[in-house]
């Protein structure tokens, strides 16, 4: 018995010392503020530069490469969605109200659910939800301005005409 309650005392001795240097020497870490893009003013802004501001919110604030890449494999890669989109709307999985590629897109972000791809949908949904988030909601919470410039991106990026700028609206009239 004695021999235990040597081990539990010297335990404790060690946890203690370590906790005591950790508490009193140790810098306390501040965690960094939160990363603020000054999004410049939409007026006068050309469709390279607002698709460049759609490449900054998709690889920074958008997080969209988390998901979209081809490693981890958890979501349809984007390289060509802009090409692929007006192919979507006419499938029948397809449950969404946009009429053209661009308005896919942008149903795509802010609702996610609309089309799903084959084999990305939450388990035992049967590819009829998606587990990406609303991006104008928390915890992304991109302005529609965000999400056009992210929509320019990713045409450009696929190759397509950018059709969406600054001061694009959505038609939904499917």
């Amino acid at each position: 018995m004695t021999n235990l309650l040597k081990v539990v005392v010297f335990s404790l001795g060690v946890i203690g010392a370590y906790t005591l240097f950790a508490t009193t020497f140790t810098p306390a870490i501040k965690p960094e503020p939160p990363v603020t893009d000054n999004i410049p003013a939409s007026t006068g802004m050309t469709l390279a530069r607002f698709a460049a501001l759609g490449e900054r919110l998709y690889n920074g604030k958008g997080s969209c490469g988390l998901c979209h890449n081809p490693v981890g494999g958890r979501a349809p890669l984007l390289d060509d969605v802009a090409l692929r989109a007006a192919g979507r709307i006419k499938e029948a999985g397809y449950k969404g109200s946009a009429i053209d590629a661009t308005g896919y897109i942008y149903e795509s972000m802010t609702t996610p659910s609309a089309y799903v791809v084959a084999g990305y949908g939450v388990v035992g949904s049967n590819d009829g939800q998606s587990p990406m988030p609303d991006v104008s909601r928390e915890p992304i919470g991109l302005s529609a301005m965000e999400i056009r410039a992210v929509i320019a991106y990713l045409q450009q990026r696929a190759g397509a005409a950018i059709t969406v700028g600054p001061d694009w609206t959505a038609k939904e009239t499917r």
